[in-house]
């Protein structure tokens, strides 16, 4: 069970990653009810959804965090995966 799932009040939901073994890697720590998707766009969408963590490689923080933004999303960014 991942820190995220220990947390009152805090429920996973969603988790998005373009390659698969790590969506499947994250979809067991979320639980078999989290949308599990490749399109971060698909996360944004859902008014549900209070909240988004990114943590990619550089040249997406910008573009994800101010599409988060616009579609009223509270967002944590993670420091770069990568280069």
């Amino acid at each position: 069970m991942s820190q995220l799932n220990s947390i009152a009040g805090v429920e996973i939901v969603a988790i998005c990653d373009v390659f698969e073994p790590r969506l499947l890697q994250a979809a067991e720590i979320a639980g078999p009810a989290a949308l599990k998707t490749a399109e971060y766009r698909r996360i944004l969408d859902n008014r549900e959804i209070d909240a988004v963590l990114i943590g990619t490689p550089d040249h997406w923080h910008k573009i994800m965090t101010l599409d988060a933004v616009a579609a009223g999303k509270d967002v944590y960014v993670e420091k770069p995966v990568s280069h």
